[in-house]
C-alpha cells in the first residue's frame, strides 16, 4: 500500500508523474512533490553512480504532466542531488512547448551540469529539420554546454495504438517510419558537419 503525499495528498507515483496526471500546483504542494522526488531518487542515484550510470529526468510538457515541465523546474527538483549521477533529459519536442527560449534552457540546464541525456524531434514529433524550430541555436547550445552524448532521435507511431494513445499521435507523421530515423539523421549529420 502507498502512502499519500503528506503535501497534496495524492498517491505517489513511483517515476515522479504519471503522464497524462495534471493538476494545478500550488507553490508548497511543488515544493513537497520535488522533497519526495529527491528522497525517492536519493538511493537510485547513489546505486547508479556506483556503477557508472548516469539518471536522467525528462521535463514534459504541460498536457502530460503538471510535475515537471521547464528546465528551471527540473534543476529544483534535482536540487541536492548529485550531479554527477543525475540529470535532465532534454527533449526538443518538450522545450519547443515550455521554454520560451530552448537554446537557452539548454545553457541552464548545461551551467549546472544536468544534461545527460538530449532527445531530438521535429515541433510535431517527426523529423528533426522538418519543422520550425531554430536547429542551428539548438546545436550551439550543446556545444557551448560541452555535451558530447548522443542524439536520440523520439518519435511514435500511429500503428501502435497505446503509445499513439499516450503521445496522441492520431496521424502519420512522416512517409514512413523508417524516413523519420533516415531523413532526420542526415539533417543531423549535416547540421553538425
Amino acid at each position: 500500500m502507498t502512502t499519500p503525499c503528506s503535501v497534496c495528498g495524492r498517491a505517489p507515483d513511483p517515476a515522479g508523474a504519471a503522464t497524462g496526471r495534471t493538476a494545478a500546483l500550488r507553490a508548497v504542494e511543488r515544493s513537497g512533490l520535488g522533497a519526495e522526488l529527491r528522497d525517492a531518487l536519493a538511493p537510485v542515484a547513489d546505486y547508479a553512480a556506483a556503477r557508472g550510470v548516469r539518471l536522467g529526468v525528462e521535463p514534459l510538457n504541460r498536457y502530460e504532466t503538471s510535475v515537471v515541465n521547464t528546465v528551471a523546474q527540473g534543476l529544483e527538483m534535482l536540487d541536492g542531488l548529485p550531479a554527477a549521477a543525475i540529470g535532465l533529459t532534454l527533449d526538443t519536442y518538450h522545450l519547443n512547448i515550455e521554454e520560451q527560449d530552448p537554446a537557452a534552457a539548454i545553457r541552464l540546464a548545461g551551467a549546472a551540469d544536468r544534461v545527460a541525456h538530449v532527445q531530438v524531434c521535429a515541433n510535431d514529433r517527426g523529423a528533426p529539420g522538418a519543422d520550425h524550430m531554430d536547429w542551428r541555436a539548438i546545436r550551439d547550445a550543446l556545444v557551448d554546454v560541452g555535451y558530447d552524448g548522443p542524439l536520440c532521435i523520439e518519435s511514435f507511431t500511429a500503428e501502435n495504438e497505446s503509445i499513439a494513445t499516450a503521445a496522441s499521435i492520431w496521424r502519420p507523421l512522416a512517409r514512413s517510419q523508417d524516413a523519420i530515423a533516415t531523413d532526420g539523421l542526415a539533417f543531423l549529420k549535416s547540421l553538425w558537419a
